[in-house]
C-alpha cells in the first residue's frame, strides 16, 4: 500500500506538472494576443519620451475630464510663457466648448482623449473605436477650427489595432513617461520633488486637470525647470526634434 500511495502521489504530481505548464503556456498566448497594452510595456507604437539628443526641452501634458480650474491653469501657464499639450475628452468639450476655445486662443496644443473615456478602448469593435475617436475630432474642429493631430488613449491602454485607427483619422498616439500622480492628491511638495526626479529632456509629463493640487504643484515645477535650463514645449514640438 505504501509503494502505490507513493506511485499514485507522483502520477498526480505528473499529471499537475503538466496542467501548470498547459496554463502557464495559454497565459502566454494568451498575454501576446491582449489587445490592450499598459503605458510602460516597452513596445514601439505609442510615444512615451522623446530622444532630443540632449535638448534640455520637456513636454507638459494634461487630461481634461471633469470640472477643473481651467482659468487659473491658463493664467499660471501663461505667467510662466508656457506652452502646453491638452488632451480633450469629446464629452467635456461639449460641455466645456468655451474653455476649449480659451485653451486654443491662449496657444496651446489640443490633442483628443476619446469620446466617452472607455477602460475598454482598445478591446472595442472596429465600429465603436472609430466613434470614440472621430467624434472629439469633429467637436473640437467645430469649435477652434482645425482638426487635433494627437491622441492619448483612455489609462494609457493601447494597442497596434487603435493606433493603426487613430493613423488612419490623422492622430498619432502619444502617452507619458512621467505621471505627475497629481491624482492621487498629494501635496504640491510630494508631486514637485516626484517630477524632478523622474524628468529629463524629452519628457512627457502627465497631469490632470481635476486634481486639487496640480495648480499650485505646478507652479513650483515650472520654476524648477526653468531655473535648469529647461523650456518647455508642445508635444508636437517635442516629436519634431526626433
Amino acid at each position: 500500500m505504501k509503494i502505490y500511495s507513493c506511485r499514485f502521489t507522483l502520477k498526480q504530481l505528473v499529471l499537475f506538472c503538466g496542467s501548470l505548464l498547459i496554463f502557464v503556456l495559454l497565459c502566454l498566448i494568451l498575454r501576446t494576443e491582449n489587445p490592450c497594452l499598459p503605458t510602460w510595456t516597452a513596445q514601439t507604437g505609442a510615444t512615451c519620451r522623446v530622444d532630443t539628443k540632449g535638448e534640455k526641452k520637456i513636454a507638459i501634458t494634461f487630461e481634461t475630464l471633469g470640472e477643473g480650474d481651467t482659468e487659473n491653469l491658463l493664467a499660471l501657464l501663461g505667467s510662466h510663457q508656457v506652452y502646453a499639450t491638452f488632451f480633450l475628452e469629446g464629452r467635456w468639450v461639449l460641455r466645456h466648448p468655451e474653455e476649449t476655445k480659451a485653451i486654443a486662443a491662449a496657444g496651446h496644443e489640443i490633442g483628443t482623449h476619446s469620446q466617452t473615456h472607455p477602460r475598454n478602448l482598445c478591446t472595442l469593435d472596429t465600429q465603436s473605436m472609430q466613434h470614440e475617436l472621430l467624434e472629439p475630432i469633429v467637436s473640437i474642429q467645430d469649435l477652434i477650427g482645425y482638426s487635433p493631430t494627437l491622441f492619448r488613449p483612455p489609462y494609457g491602454f493601447w494597442n497596434e489595432k487603435l493606433i493603426a485607427q487613430g493613423n488612419s483619422l490623422g492622430l498619432e498616439t502619444v502617452l507619458w513617461d512621467v505621471d505627475s500622480l497629481d491624482w492621487k492628491n498629494r501635496s504640491p511638495q510630494e508631486i514637485r520633488q516626484f517630477v524632478l526626479k523622474e524628468s529629463g529632456p524629452g519628457s512627457i509629463l502627465r497631469f490632470q486637470n481635476i486634481a486639487i493640487n496640480t495648480i499650485s504643484a505646478l507652479d513650483l515645477i515650472l520654476e524648477d525647470f526653468q531655473e535648469q535650463g529647461y523650456q518647455m514645449v508642445t508635444v508636437s514640438e517635442l516629436l519634431a526634434l526626433e
